[in-house]
C-alpha cells in the first residue's frame, strides 16, 4: 500500500535519529491515524538488532513483562526496572505503542520506567505512541505523575488536511465533488479514505465498508469504544447515539439519554478532552455561556452514530433493502457536515478569505424581539477591523438571491460595531444568475459542482 503524505513527521523523525543524545517523543492521535505506519515507514530500513517495536497489550503484568523481556533478552526479569535498563542499553530504538495501556496493567510500570530512563546513559530513541489523548498527555504534563517531563517532544499527529484528503480521494478516480462527500462522512483519517483506493462507486463503497455482512468497519466504532470505555462503554454509546448528525445542549442531551447531570458531564469531558471525538462549542459571538451545545466532531463517529448505527438493527435483518431505504438520508446528513467541511477549509486556508481571522465559528440564538423564533449562521469569522458571515448549502438546487438575502436579514441580527463586512457562500451546486451577479470584493461565493 502506497505511503501517503506525513512529509514533516518523516523528517522530524529522521532529525531525532540523528541525534547524539537520548530522545523520548511522544506522538498520540486517534485510532486509526497513521502512528504505526508512520513508525513502520520511518524504521523500515533499520537494522532489527537496533530496533524494537512493542505493542502494549492489556495482559496481566506478568505475562506483560515476558513479552516485553523475550523481545530482546535471554533472561527472566522479575521487574520492569531491570527490564527496562537493560532495554534501554540493548537497542538503540524502541517503539512502545497503545502506551497508555501500561496504565491499566500496572500504574508503577511508569515509575520503573522513569527511574530507567533517567539512570541510563545510552543514546536511545523511544517513540512512545497513544490514542487515548488525555491520559498520555497527563501522563508526561501532569507534575504529580512520574514522568512529567522526560518526555523531549509531545506531537499531535494530525487527521490529513482537506486539501490532502481530497488529493488522495482524486487520484483514485473520484472527482472533485465525490472526494468533498467522502472527506464529510469519514474525514481525514488515512485507514479510512485509503479505504476507498479502488475507486468503487460511493453507494457500492459505502455498503461494502460499512454495511455488508463482512464490512470492516461495520462494527468497528462499537468495538473500539467497548475496549476503550469498558464497562461504562453503554453510556458513551447513549451519548453518541443522541449526538450523531446533530447539536444538543446538557438539558437535551440528558433527555435523550436519561444519564444524570454530574456523570453526563463527565463523560463529555472525557469525549472531549480524553478521546476529542465530541466538542463543545458555543456561539461566537455571545458572552453568555450557558447556551453551549455539543455535537461529534470527528466525522467517521458521526456518521457512524448518525446513519450506521441508528439502523444496524434493520441492517441485520435485510442489509440490501434497509441500505436501499436508507442510501437516501446521506445526503442529509452530508448537509450538516458541510458546515464543518467549510469551516476547516477557512481555517487551514485562511488565505482564501480577504482578511485572515483571529477567531471563526458558529453563531445560533433567539431572534430579537420574539420569544420562540430562533436562528443561526453556520460561519463567522472575524479580526479585529473585519467580520464575514457565512451560508454552506450541500444541496442539488442552486443557492438563490432568497438564501443570500435571508443570510444578510440573520447577520443583521447582531451587533459588530465599525468592521468591515463580507458575506461568503459555499455551494454543492453553484448559484443562480442573480447571486452571481452579486459576486465582488465583500461577496464571496465558493462551489464545488462538478460542471
Amino acid at each position: 500500500m502506497k505511503f501517503y503524505n506525513r512529509k514533516k513527521e518523516m523528517a522530524f523523525i529522521e532529525k531525532i535519529k540523528g541525534k547524539d543524545k537520548k530522545q523520548m517523543v511522544v506522538l498520540y492521535g486517534r485510532r486509526r491515524i497513521g502512528k504505526t505506519t508512520l513508525m513502520q515507514k520511518a524504521f523500515e530500513k533499520e537494522d532489527a538488532d537496533q530496533f524494537l517495536y512493542f505493542f502494549v497489550e492489556t495482559l496481566s503484568e506478568e505475562q506483560s513483562l515476558l513479552q516485553l523481556s523475550s523481545m530482546f533478552s535471554k533472561a527472566v526479569y522479575t521487574n520492569w526496572y531491570d527490564c527496562f535498563s537493560d532495554l534501554f542499553q540493548s537497542k538503540r530504538y524502541i517503539v512502545f505503542d497503545e502506551f497508555q495501556n501500561f496504565n491499566r496493567i500496572n500504574k508503577s510500570i511508569f515509575s520503573a520506567l522513569q527511574h530507567a530512563w533517567d539512570e541510563t546513559q545510552a543514546t536511545t530513541k523511544v517513540f512512545i505512541l497513544g490514542s487515548y489523548v488525555g491520559l498520555l498527555k497527563q501522563t508526561f504534563i501532569d507534575e504529580k505523575v512520574p514522568l512529567f517531563g522526560r518526555n523531549d517532544f509531545l506531537i499531535k499527529i494530525n487527521p490529513f488536511s482537506v486539501n490532502e484528503s481530497i488529493s488522495i480521494l482524486q487520484s483514485f478516480g473520484y472527482s472533485q465533488q465525490q472526494a468533498v462527500e467522502i472527506f464529510m462522512l469519514v474525514g481525514g483519517v488515512p485507514k479510512y479514505l485509503l479505504a476507498f483506493e479502488e475507486g468503487k462507486a460511493i453507494k457500492e463503497a459505502l455498503y461494502e465498508l460499512f454495511v455488508d455482512e463482512f464490512a470492516p468497519f461495520k462494527e468497528e466504532a462499537k468495538n473500539i469504544m467497548i475496549r476503550e470505555f469498558g464497562g461504562e462503554h453503554k453510556s458513551y454509546f447513549s451519548i453518541l447515539k443522541a449526538l450523531g448528525g446533530s447539536r444538543k445542549n446538557l438539558s437535551e442531551l440528558k433527555d435523550n439519554t436519561q444519564i444524570a447531570n454530574t456523570s453526563l458531564s463527565k463523560y463529555l469531558k472525557e469525549l472531549e478532552d480524553g478521546y476529542e471525538i465530541c466538542e463543545k462549542t458555543n456561539p461566537i459571538l455571545s458572552r453568555k455561556k450557558r447556551n453551549a451545545k455539543y455535537e461529534i466532531s470527528d466525522h467517521y463517529y458521526n456518521f457512524y452514530f448518525n446513519i450506521i448505527d441508528r439502523y444496524f438493527s434493520a441492517f441485520e435483518f435485510d442489509s440490501e433493502k434497509t441500505y436501499k431505504r436508507i442510501y437516501p438520508l446521506i445526503p442529509n446528513h452530508l448537509g450538516i457536515m458541510f458546515e464543518r467541511f467549510c469551516m476547516q477549509l477557512i481555517k487551514e486556508n485562511p488565505g482564501m478569505l480577504p482578511f485572515i481571522p483571529e477567531q471563526i465559528g458558529k453563531h445560533w440564538g433567539k431572534v430579537p424581539g420574539t420569544k420562540d423564533q430562533s436562528y443561526d449562521i453556520d460561519i463567522i469569522a472575524y479580526d479585529e477591523k473585519n467580520i464575514l458571515f457565512g451560508e454552506c448549502k450541500w444541496r442539488e438546487k442552486k443557492v438563490s438571491l432568497e438564501d443570500y438575502h435571508s443570510l444578510v436579514k440573520r447577520s443583521g441580527y447582531l451587533s459588530y460595531g465599525d468592521k468591515t463586512l463580507y458575506y461568503c457562500l459555499f455551494s454543492k451546486s453553484g448559484y443562480e444568475e442573480g447571486v452571481e451577479n452579486l459576486k465582488n470584493e465583500h461577496v464571496l461565493l465558493f462551489s464545488y459542482d462538478n460542471d
